[in-house]
C-alpha cells in the first residue's frame, strides 16, 4: 500500500479509498464558478456615460434645433432692407393716390432713395438682365410748388427737364376718361428683350363691366451702363392704336441708380426719381 500511495502523490491526485479523483478537478470547477458569475443589472456600474446612449442623442438634437430657430427668428435686417422698409412706410398704396404724399415725407423719401442708390448691388445695370419683368410704379417724384403760379411751367418742365414717363402718360390718358364710366386700375410696366422694350399698361373697368386697357410702348436705347434713351412709339386706348410720327416721338434719357431682385430706381435727366417694385 506505501509505494501506490507514494506515486499517487508524486502524480498529484488524492485517493480516497478504491477511487482515485484529481485534485485538480476541484480546483477548476470552483474557478470556473467564480469565472461564469452571472452579471445582474444591479451589478452594472452606471458612472460613465455611454456615447450610444438614446437620451443623450435625441437631448443634443434638440438643442440643436432650438438653435437654428432661433438664428432664423432673429437674423438682423440688411442695411437695404432696412433702408427699402423705411421708403415703402411713406408711399401710398397706390401711385393714383400719391398727391396725398406731404412735402416732409417726400423728402424723407428722397434721402432714403440717396442712401439706396449707395448701396447699389449691381454694376452696369442697364446691362443686367434684372431690368427686364413686369413692375408697378410705386412713387414718382416731382418739382416743388412755385410760390407764384406759371401758365407755362408744366409745358416746360415736359420738354425741357424730362417730361413724362410711359407709364404717368399712360395713367394720365386713363384719368382723362370719364370717372362716372371707367374704373381706372393699376399701372403695370413690362420691360422685355425685344424691342419695343417697356410697355406701360393700365387696365380699365367700363360701366357695364367690359375690360379694356391704355397702353403706352416705348423703346429702350442702351447707351451706357447707366444710361438708357427712352422714345415713346405708340398709345393705344380702349382698343384704338396710333402710331407716334417719328417726327413727333418724345424722348428722354433715363438712368438707372439702383436695381436688384425687388426694386428698380430711376431718374431722369433732371434727376426726379422713379421707384419701381418687381411684381
Amino acid at each position: 500500500m506505501l509505494k501506490p500511495t507514494i506515486i499517487a502523490l508524486l502524480s498529484g491526485t488524492v485517493v480516497s479509498g478504491f477511487t482515485i479523483q484529481p485534485a485538480t478537478v476541484a480546483v477548476t470547477a470552483s474557478a470556473s464558478r467564480n469565472l461564469v458569475k452571472p452579471l445582474f443589472m444591479a451589478d452594472y456600474d452606471d458612472s460613465y456615460p455611454s456615447d450610444s446612449s438614446e437620451d443623450a442623442h435625441f437631448e443634443v438634437k434638440e438643442v440643436k434645433e432650438e438653435e437654428d430657430t432661433i438664428d432664423v427668428e432673429n437674423k438682423p435686417a440688411t442695411e437695404t432692407e432696412t433702408v427699402v422698409s423705411s421708403i415703402m412706410d411713406y408711399l401710398p398704396s397706390s401711385l393714383a393716390s400719391s398727391g396725398s404724399i406731404t412735402a416732409q415725407d417726400r423728402a424723407s423719401i428722397n434721402e432714403a432713395i440717396l442712401r439706396l442708390e449707395a448701396l447699389n448691388p449691381t454694376e452696369d445695370p442697364v446691362y443686367s438682365p434684372l431690368i427686364n419683368g413686369v413692375w408697378t410704379l410705386r412713387y414718382a417724384g416731382g418739382y416743388s410748388e412755385p410760390k407764384i403760379p406759371s401758365p407755362t411751367r408744366d409745358l416746360a418742365l415736359f420738354l425741357y427737364a424730362g417730361g413724362y414717363s410711359p407709364g404717368l402718360f399712360a395713367l394720365s390718358l386713363a384719368q382723362k376718361l370719364p370717372s362716372q364710366l371707367v374704373d381706372v386700375g393699376d399701372l403695370t410696366i413690362s420691360i422685355s428683350r425685344g424691342q419695343p422694350r417697356i410697355e406701360a399698361k393700365v387696365d380699365v373697368t367700363l360701366l357695364g363691366g367690359s375690360e379694356e386697357s391704355v397702353v403706352v410702348t416705348a423703346r429702350l436705347e442702351e447707351d451706357s451702363g447707366l444710361r438708357f434713351t427712352e422714345t415713346y412709339e405708340s398709345a393705344e386706348v380702349l382698343g384704338q392704336t396710333v402710331d407716334i410720327p417719328e417726327a413727333l416721338q418724345y424722348s428722354r434719357d433715363l438712368y438707372v441708380s439702383y436695381v436688384d431682385e425687388d426694386i428698380l430706381v430711376v431718374r431722369d435727366g433732371s434727376g426726379v426719381p422713379e421707384i419701381l417694385v418687381r411684381n
